[in-house]
Parts: structure tokens; C-alpha cells; sequence
């Protein structure tokens, strides 16, 4: 008789109060019509403005700019095709415009960058919920942070020990970068300084 291979463990249902296992998207068969919810609120692309005017500016950005922004920093070539808003437009048409808030990146790099910032899902008829911010860390360029938050030990997918250089602000956004050379902006209120 044939050994079967292990099978991955069940992952419980994002339901926090929900008993059963997931299945598809993180929640188990009764709680499924939430991912049908969030898609709904999402709505289409073309509502969130990814149009034909879109299709052409993002074109002639990639012609220019061909390149992927967080590979080339790591001295590294991949082809870009993709054009991320560096700052999410969260349904924001000037910031969704302003080219100077656009970067080219490879699939692979948006998709990272996409789930370390809001897990990939914004709503252009809710408002976002924001991060706390009624924290006060003020933070430079160049100090050594800790994750601070469950949501920041998983999008770093790191451990309470370990350390990050700030690489930039913007705003109350905090930009680091992990083992791996991968770029990662946060909320500020997601770390904590490293005490010596």
C-alpha cells in the first residue's frame, strides 16, 4: 500500500469566534458570504478607476520606467509590469493620478507590497479603517525598530526579537526593510523603538 504525503494542517476559520476550519479565502463554509461581501464593497476594477485612460498612462509609465523599483534597489534587473500607487490611493482620484506617487514593479513585488499594506482589500464605499492614530512614536530615519502589532509580525513575517532599520518616513508611514532586502511600509503605531 501506497504512502499518501502529509497533508497541510487546518488553518481555523478567520471568524474569531468561529469554531470550524477554513476552506476558501480563510473562512470555513458558513462564513463564505463574507468574502462575497468584501468583493461586493471592493467593487470593479473600473469603479475603482483602473480604466482605459488607466490602461494608456500605465503603458507609456512602463515604456519609461521598465524596470522594478524594489529589485533594482536591491542591485538586481527584473522587468516591471506593473504600476503601483506607493501611497494606497484608497479611492483618492488626485493621489491615483499624481505620477510622482507611481513606481514600476514586478508582479511578485506588488503582490508583497499589496499584502503587507492592507492585506490586499480596500473599499471605495466605506472608509478605511485607519491604524492609532492617536500613538505618538517619532521615529528618524536610521533608528532600529520592533514589530509592535500582530498585524506587524505578520506582514514582516518576523519574531518579537527581531530588529528593522527605518529607511524613510512619509506622513505616519514607516518604510523598512527586512532580511531578505524586500521594502515594507507601515503605520507608525505597528513598531516600537528598540531600547538599548
Amino acid at each position: 500500500m501506497a504512502k499518501r504525503p502529509p497533508q497541510r494542517a487546518k488553518r481555523p476559520c478567520k471568524v474569531s469566534s468561529c469554531k470550524d476550519f477554513a476552506v476558501t479565502g480563510g473562512y470555513c463554509e458558513q462564513h463564505q458570504e463574507r468574502i462575497r461581501k468584501k468583493d461586493r464593497e471592493r467593487g470593479t476594477a473600473h469603479q475603482r478607476g483602473y480604466d482605459a485612460e488607466w490602461d494608456r498612462q500605465r503603458l507609456k509609465f512602463l515604456d519609461d520606467n521598465p524596470l522594478c523599483a524594489d529589485h533594482f534597489k536591491r542591485k538586481l534587473i527584473e522587468a516591471a509590469t506593473v504600476v503601483d500607487h506607493i501611497i494606497p490611493h484608497k479611492g483618492d482620484k488626485k493621489l491615483f493620478w499624481d505620477q510622482s506617487n507611481w513606481q514600476p514593479l514586478c508582479e511578485t513585488c506588488h503582490n508583497r507590497k499589496t499584502a503587507t499594506e492592507d492585506k490586499g482589500g480596500w473599499s471605495y464605499q466605506q472608509p478605511v479603517a485607519k491604524a492609532n492614530m492617536q500613538s505618538l512614536n517619532y521615529f528618524e530615519v536610521g533608528q532600529l525598530v520592533q514589530a509592535a502589532t500582530g498585524y506587524a509580525f505578520d506582514s514582516l513575517s518576523c519574531k518579537a526579537a527581531d530588529q528593522f532599520m527605518i529607511t524613510a518616513i512619509t506622513d505616519n508611514v514607516v518604510e523598512v526593510s527586512d532580511d531578505d532586502g524586500f521594502v515594507h511600509r507601515l503605520h507608525h503605531s505597528h513598531f516600537k523603538a528598540v531600547t538599548q
